[in-house]
């Protein structure tokens, strides 16, 4: 199994995660404020077949993708959802990751979407949302 160091991978408007490619995913995982009712993930972890965890987040226009390596869910003060089985994406194999007009999006080999993307396209400091596709 291959493990990449921890630390950012992407900050930009758009780019390609290549190393997501074939890999099956394993485990994602939404995080929220449970504060804000209607907030959406504040971020998603991530972990594919043989690579560490990864995170993905939108941040003021740019998408951010970071290796991870482990993830801690202790934070009381956010939950923890299991998006996988939320969108049934689990075990599926992954075409493509990238980002790419404010939007993060997670493409499957079955034709299915998850992209991260602001509630208020015009909004970049405000709230997300995980949407399915297909």
């Amino acid at each position: 199994m291959s493990k990449q160091a921890a630390g950012r991978m992407f900050q930009d408007m758009s780019f390609t995660v290549k190393s997501a490619k074939g890999k099956k995913l394993e485990q994602l995982i939404g995080v929220e404020d449970p504060d804000k009712e209607d907030g959406g993930p504040v971020l998603v972890y991530i972990k594919m077949e043989g690579i560490s965890w990864s995170q993905y987040f939108l941040d003021v226009c740019f998408g951010v993708w970071e290796n991870w390596g482990e993830i801690d869910m202790e934070d009381h003060a956010y939950a923890y959802h299991d998006y996988a089985k939320k969108f049934g994406v689990e075990g599926l194999a992954i075409k493509s990751a990238s980002c790419k007009d404010n939007e993060i999006v997670l493409e499957f080999e079955t034709g299915t979407k998850l992209v991260l993307k602001y509630k208020d396209p015009e909004d970049w400091e405000g709230y997300t949302e995980m949407i399915k596709i297909g």
